[in-house]
């Protein structure tokens, strides 16, 4: 993981509606005139004016009054809805209200790194997705046959803490009091209760199956408690001693016997229709006040181009919450570094060598950033550095770094001049994207049944040949179509796919047959071939390393040094955490996990090299498990019903026909 720092992103699914409610103004089952019957006796409960505003300014909040936080562009738009979902509008006063919720919960989770943050977290993606999703679930509730009673509804309102005082409901006539001064009526919020509510049990039905093992709560413990201080070895096959490249004869004859892992499997023919956002965005019109508004809206962010600076780094791993003894041994290696560093050594050679960071291939660039991009240590530290001066030890919640200055770039302020045609160019081209939104939601169903190429010619639409394409492939002459290839994979011949967007636009597809599967030319897969033969050679030259070791009764310091390697020791490893320099990996994690220790396991082949590791100690912490066990099934559970519930919401979103208003939401994310 690099510096760099990640915004919080809010759970998919997870929709901050305002608060609504339904179940006092409609009859309902005798029970329900109880319930009725009870609250009007608290009408006389009115009193405490400070608490009734109090609740007035939470309804202000609830319902986006014009005062929120964030706002929107002046600039006027040709429809009042942010989506379509089937045919149900999501009005923009509902995104409005929704983004600057949003917009306010990130104002006070970051506080003055917001600003800085705030075109990276995208409100207006993140606020139109939520309400999309929340009206998907809500369709699908209605269609499975849920519904709220008013009885529920009403219980639902008497039961919300926002509306009770010293522990009760505030009464009838107080509740409907707080209507009054707002743009919502009672019937309104009445109806958001019980649309909350068929959600929630639509939620509910889908999670009440979820159960979880006891021999998963007991890996789950082990995940949390176990720690482990590993040895290992990394080893580049490439770079093993008196081991030559494979010849031409090896590679051709490795090739042959394992022919089967290089085959394409069944793959798709079809036809296909692209509707271009750039060639629709010619009959958009954007007047030139559309465009100075956009540039004034996003002078400070966008067009305003903040100090930037170019810096390598040496990342030495240790968690913030790493015993002392762990800290000062990762202190000392990169202090050892460090050293080397200012003594002129080259410091991208002694990143690819010492960094545990992902960035350590690349000799530990990590191109430029500016304020606001890096931890606030990193941050800090690069930015007092002049160009070509190398930093003492800089400790973030990473670890140790060792950071070199290789490049600076000033601010500067871009003139509107400058940026006028590509502002006018990109609100053409976002005006035409939600034209043809809908154009190619049309097309998809009237060529349902096979009949994409005549719908297409009679509104005078070019069609073309995909030819034959196999997963991961893309169309010929199409860019970025690897999505069409894959949707096309499961479609049958003669359906028809719904819109599927790719960067220029919206592309219709029909399959019209099937290609049998198919070994790729030795060509085509010749590098995959070559290293895969060099990962085996490098994997027995480590096996009969470890062999020779355990004749001499050796451990894995012998095996490092047969081999020309550094052995390298992590302690305190907790299970799932990758060990440094390599990515997870689920031989790795299942090899720790069983080891005895002392032992050395065998040659596990990873994209970073062949691994060799051997598990120095363990401590289990067993004698906890029996206390821990049931909050940990709770977690699990709660994780999977979490799962399972977003991948209903991702299925109904791929199904369904959406549409979003693309000017809207790009204007609250510019705002």
């Amino acid at each position: 993981m690099d510096a760099r720092r990640h915004a919080p992103e809010p759970a998919c699914g997870e929709v901050a509606a305002p608060v609504h409610s339904v179940g006092f103004t409609r009859g309902g089952r005798r029970h329900t005139h109880e319930a009725v019957g009870m609250l009007r006796q608290m009408r006389e409960w009115f009193h405490y004016l400070k608490w009734l505003l109090m609740i007035i300014v939470f309804m202000f909040i609830l319902w986006g009054v014009s005062i929120g936080v964030g706002g929107m562009s002046n600039r006027p738009t040709t429809t009042d809805w942010a989506a379509k979902v089937n045919g149900t509008e999501i009005p923009i006063t509902a995104f409005q209200s929704y983004a600057r919720s949003l917009d306010s919960t990130y104002q006070s989770l970051l506080g003055d790194q917001y600003a800085q943050q705030r075109a990276f977290i995208r409100i207006g993606l993140q606020a139109i997705n939520g309400l999309v999703e929340e009206e998907l679930a809500y369709q699908e509730a209605l269609r499975q046959g849920i519904t709220a009673s008013s009885q529920e509804v009403a219980e639902a309102i008497t039961r919300d803490p926002n509306l009770q005082e010293n522990g009760r409901f505030v009464g009838v006539q107080r509740y409907r009091n707080l209507f009054r001064a707002g743009r919502m009526s009672v019937e309104d919020y009445e109806d958001q209760v019980r649309r909350r509510l068929v959600i929630a049990k639509l939620r509910s039905l889908v999670e009440d199956a979820v159960t979880v093992s006891d021999a998963e709560v007991r890996e789950e413990f082990g995940r949390r408690n176990v720690r482990e201080s590993v040895d290992y070895l990394i080893v580049d096959p490439a770079r093993l001693p008196g081991r030559a490249g494979p010849s031409e004869p090896e590679i051709a004859r490795y090739y042959e016997g394992h022919r089967e892992r290089y085959t394409k499997g069944e793959g798709r023919t079809g036809l296909y229709v692209v509707l271009s956002a750039t060639d629709a965005a010619g009959a958009q019109a954007v007047t030139d006040d559309e465009v100075r508004a956009a540039y004034d809206r996003d002078l400070s962010t966008r067009f305003t181009v903040r100090e930037q600076r170019r810096a390598s780094h040496i990342l030495f791993k240790v968690d913030h919450a790493a015993p002392p003894d762990t800290v000062a041994q990762a202190e000392a290696r990169a202090r050892g570094v460090l050293k080397r560093a200012r003594a002129g050594e080259d410091f991208a050679a002694l990143a690819r060598t010492y960094s545990e960071d992902g960035t350590a291939k690349d000799g530990g660039d990590l191109n430029f950033f500016g304020r606001g991009q890096m931890v606030k240590e990193f941050e800090e530290a690069a930015f007092s550095l002049p160009v070509g001066g190398v930093s003492d030890l800089v400790r973030s919640p990473y670890g140790f770094h060792i950071i070199k200055v290789t490049d600076s770039r000033p601010g500067r302020t871009i003139p509107f001049e400058e940026a006028r045609d590509s502002i006018r160019d990109e609100l053409k081209v976002g005006r035409a994207k939600t034209a043809i939104a809908k154009r190619a939601a049309d097309l998809a169903r009237a060529a349902g049944g096979g009949r994409l190429e005549a719908v297409a010619k009679s509104q005078s639409l070019t069609v073309a040949e995909t030819g034959p394409v196999h997963d991961g492939e893309a169309v010929a002459g199409l860019a970025a179509s690897q999505p069409v290839v894959a949707r096309m994979m499961a479609l049958a011949s003669g359906d028809v796919s719904e819109p599927i967007p790719i960067p220029s636009g919206q592309v219709v597809v029909q399959v019209t047959g099937t290609v049998p599967p198919e070994p790729r030319p030795l060509q085509e897969v010749r590098a995959r071939v070559e290293k895969e033969l060099r990962d085996e050679s490098g994997r027995v030259a480590a096996e009969e390393a470890i062999r020779a070791a355990q004749r001499a009764r050796g451990g894995l310091q012998t095996v490092a040094r047969a081999l020309k390697v550094e052995m390298k020791t992590q302690p305190d490893l907790s299970r799932g955490a990758p060990l440094p320099g390599l990515q997870p990996d689920p031989q790795i994690e299942r090899q720790r996990s069983t080891l005895a220790p002392g032992t050395i396991g065998a040659p596990i082949v990873t994209p970073s090299g062949i691994v060799v590791l051997s598990v120095k100690e363990r401590h289990d912490h067993h004698e906890e498990f029996d206390a821990q066990k049931e909050s940990i099934r709770d977690g699990l559970i709660r994780q999977r019903q979490d799962r399972l519930y977003r991948s209903l919401v991702r299925r109904l979103r791929e199904r369904g026909n959406v549409v979003v208003n693309d000017d809207v939401v790009r204007a609250m994310d510019r705002a």
